[in-house]
């Protein structure tokens, strides 16, 4: 008989355990395809900084990095980070891959929180949940990203389970206790707000426990003292680097002054915060923003000065117009609940372009919005649900619910970006799942819950959750024609999700003809380029750039540069890319004044369109490469801006790993020299040895180059034969090092800006002698 029931057991497990398989395979499909087929443009929001951070502390360097840096983080992602590039090397991959296994961790953390506060009679809300969850595009898109969330949302379920975990003896309780402690101390450690909860988890336990395993103050204390010796190290730390008290990191200081900034001025200028910080370090040179609240302290000699100076600056600009802040704040926390299509984390920029597959755009709509807007009021009427079966886990549904409302009413103190809502998302998805089971199975159960004393409250406040997140009301909003809607979220006119769905998907067709041209311009299939010029559905830059770009390809430069707008006209609209073709054309009539003229107006330089020109355009013949010499777009990728030395009356780039130098027509039947002058006093004094640039033509080693730290110096390397009048290009390969946070602050454009820099070697000049 006892072995039929341990059959029976296992059977029922393994029926238990088959669509939450079956839920983990959909979920690692998801992030397989955002693995392989995520619409990148580069880095965004805050992966360069944990970027830079982790290289250095993969080098041996310490967290040096943030010291000059507007504010420190918290160290337990950049150490996630840099212990990823220690064992795996340069490439990502391994960081996604980690990542993408935590995902799927924090499903199976979210089914299970699930099964502990869902009614028993509502078995199927934690399959629902877990489903939501694998499903919903965000947490499938972050799992790609050099961002904390992923590592966050495992440590914080984490920590909740452990609080509410069911122990038979008071040593287990303690256990518990203590493991929660931890794991909520790992979780400051990686997002410093949660420090601010901690207290507030600890009033909880006192009360909780009460009538459970031995004092309640034990539980309260034994979780308490966990999570300050998890955290208590990194203080120590912190005061000993960083000159003060820093409990986890600086990022709150500057996020309170961006915020008191922001009500106090009625707008948002990211700038003037930065440039109050950056005043504040004595070797920048910064001019302090001309109105403070308090006189500007001048330079500070560390972080923890940076941070009280932050801190008193926002608090005074709060106290001199509080009715501003709180104005501000309400209307963050309804911005806190709508959709920002555009958001950096949602890699929706450029959707006017055509530049997004229809697919990311209709899984976006689907995936994240739509999963997002329904799953709002859903949890509010599962709330109430669970609420009415006193027996499902009352101490887990009021732990959520503080966790709940901290988030809600800390984000709108800052401000509210899409990334601040997502470690509410696992229990919106619990409590959706169970309104959805309930619906579904047990409508009596829900509408026996709204008819509660507190029902008519969760349904009014579904309804306003529905109204503030899908916008229907929009559609009637008055507004002039043609103006942008400012009540649009969900649905409504521009900027709503639907209507911008709408414009991404029409505009899908002008990407792909404006690629089908570029390929056509590459191949020199000029009367392919043109026919699809002449169906006119391209994308704008290649609508009245193009004829011009066919007619460089022809020889006919004088005719080319007719068809591009006047200087004047380029120079007022910022026209980066008709600045570099009108360049180029100049270069190829011999008129080099005019080319660096064109090349460089403040706005190309900015935007260092090195790639695009490589890319477009088709460069006069050259033996030499004068790098920063204002006349190299279009013969160099993979370089970064150009920077000379006054003194010594010279230009450099420095160029990554992979960066490609091209020779027009330089090739010859005969071996050839190529001449590299280099720069090595950049490569930094504890970074030894310096490494040698590896030196490829047509994927080969033709020799390498061991850059001087002493100062300039030109190496000589054969070059191979080739036909007569074949372009030369040239590959370089080699290590590389992430700079400071004084050059990742100098990026100037939204071009550039977020982007590690890659430095391999810094080049002078490059040529090809007989």
């Amino acid at each position: 008989m006892s072995q039929e029931v341990t059959h029976t057991f296992r059977a029922r497990h393994r029926l238990a355990a088959a669509p939450l398989l079956g839920i983990l395979l959909v979920a690692l499909i998801v992030r397989g395809i955002m693995w392989v087929a995520l619409p990148r443009q580069g880095l965004i929001s805050d992966e360069g900084e944990y970027l830079s951070a982790a290289w250095w502390l993969a080098q041996g360097r310490g967290f040096a990095w943030h010291q000059g840096y507007l504010w420190t983080r918290a160290p337990l992602y950049p150490l996630f980070v840099a212990a990823h590039l220690r064992l795996f090397g340069d490439g990502l991959a391994a960081i996604a891959g980690t990542q993408t296994a935590l995902s799927l961790l924090n499903i199976l953390l979210i089914h299970v929180l699930a099964r502990r506060i869902t009614p028993p009679a509502l078995h199927i809300a934690p399959y629902l949940a877990a489903f939501f969850a694998a499903l919903y595009l965000p947490f499938a898109i972050y799992s790609q990203l050099l961002l904390s969330e992923t590592l966050y949302m495992s440590l914080l379920p984490g920590g909740v389970l452990a609080l509410t975990a069911s122990s038979p003896t008071r040593r287990h309780q303690l256990a518990a206790d203590m493991l929660a402690g931890v794991l909520l101390g790992l979780a400051t450690l990686t997002r410093s707000q949660t420090l601010f909860v901690l207290p507030l988890i600890a009033g909880w336990l006192a009360f909780a426990r009460r009538d459970h395993h031995g004092p309640a103050l034990r539980s309260a204390a034994t979780f308490t003292i966990a999570a300050a010796l998890t955290i208590a190290p990194w203080t120590i730390y912190n005061s000993r680097t960083y000159g003060g008290l820093v409990p986890v990191d600086t990022s709150g200081a500057f996020n309170l002054l961006l915020g008191a900034q922001t009500a106090h001025d009625g707008a948002r200028r990211d700038a003037s915060t930065r440039d109050f910080v950056l005043a504040m370090f004595p070797e920048r040179g910064t001019t302090p923003p001309a109105r403070t609240c308090l006189p500007h302290p001048g330079p500070q000699p560390d972080q923890a000065a940076r941070q009280t100076a932050m801190i008193r600056e926002g608090i005074c600009l709060i106290a001199d117009r509080p009715l501003a802040f709180a104005s501000k704040s309400l209307a963050e926390l309804i911005d806190f609940f709508q959709i920002n299509y555009t958001g950096a984390e949602r890699f929706t920029s450029g959707f006017s372009t055509g530049r997004l597959p229809i697919w990311f755009v209709v899984a976006t709509f689907l995936l994240d919005d739509t999963l997002y807007v329904l799953s709002l009021p859903l949890a509010v009427l599962g709330w109430a649900l669970v609420r009415h079966h006193s027996s499902a886990a009352s101490d887990l549904r009021s732990l959520i619910g503080i966790w709940l409302a901290f988030n809600v009413l800390l984000a709108p103190l800052l401000f509210a970006i899409n990334r601040f809502r997502v470690p509410l998302l696992p229990f919106v998805f619990i409590l959706a799942a169970i309104a959805v089971d309930a619906l579904i199975r047990h409508r009596s159960d829900l509408a026996a819950a709204l008819r509660t004393r507190h029902g008519i409250s969760y349904a009014g406040l579904a309804v306003a959750l529905t109204l503030t997140a899908a916008t229907p009301h929009a559609y009637l909003e008055p507004r002039a024609s043609g103006s942008d809607s400012r009540w649009a979220s969900y649905l409504g006119p521009y900027p709503s999700s639907l209507a911008i769905t709408g414009i991404a998907i029409t505009a899908r067709p002008l990407a792909l003809n404006d690629a089908r041209f570029l390929a056509a311009l590459q191949s020199g299939d000029l009367a392919r380029a043109e026919s699809i010029l002449r169906a006119g559905s391209v994308g704008r830059d290649t609508s009245r750039l193009g004829p011009a770009l066919i007619a460089a390809r022809r020889g006919q430069y004088r005719d080319a540069l007719a068809l591009l707008p006047s200087p004047d006209t380029m120079a007022a609209t910022g026209d980066v890319y008709g600045s570099v073709v009108r360049g180029d054309l100049l270069r190829s009539l011999g008129d080099d004044s005019g080319a660096r003229a064109a090349f460089t107006p403040y706005y190309v330089d900015s935007a260092n369109p090195v790639q695009w020109a490589w890319d477009w355009l088709h460069p006069a013949p050259s033996r030499s490469i004068d790098l920063g010499g204002n006349l190299d777009l279009g013969y160099i990728a993979g370089c970064y801006l150009g920077e000379g030395d006054a003194a010594e009356r010279t230009t450099y780039r420095w160029c990554t790993s992979g960066a490609m130098l091209r020779f027009p027509g330089a090739g010859r039947t005969h071996p050839q020299r190529i001449v590299f002058t280099v720069d090595g006093r950049g490569w930094p004094a504890d970074l030894q040895p310096t490494p040698p640039v590896h030196v490829l033509v047509g994927g080969d080693t033709i020799g390498a180059i061991t850059p001087d730290r002493s100062g300039p110096r030109a190496f000589e390397l054969p070059l191979p034969a080739t036909s007569e009048g074949a372009d030369v290009v040239i590959e370089l390969r080699g290590a590389s090092f992430v700079p400071d946070a004084a050059r990742y602050l100098s990026q100037q454009s939204e071009h550039v800006t977020g982007q590690v820099q890659r430095l391999m070697v810094r080049l002078d000049r490059v040529e090809i002698i007989p």
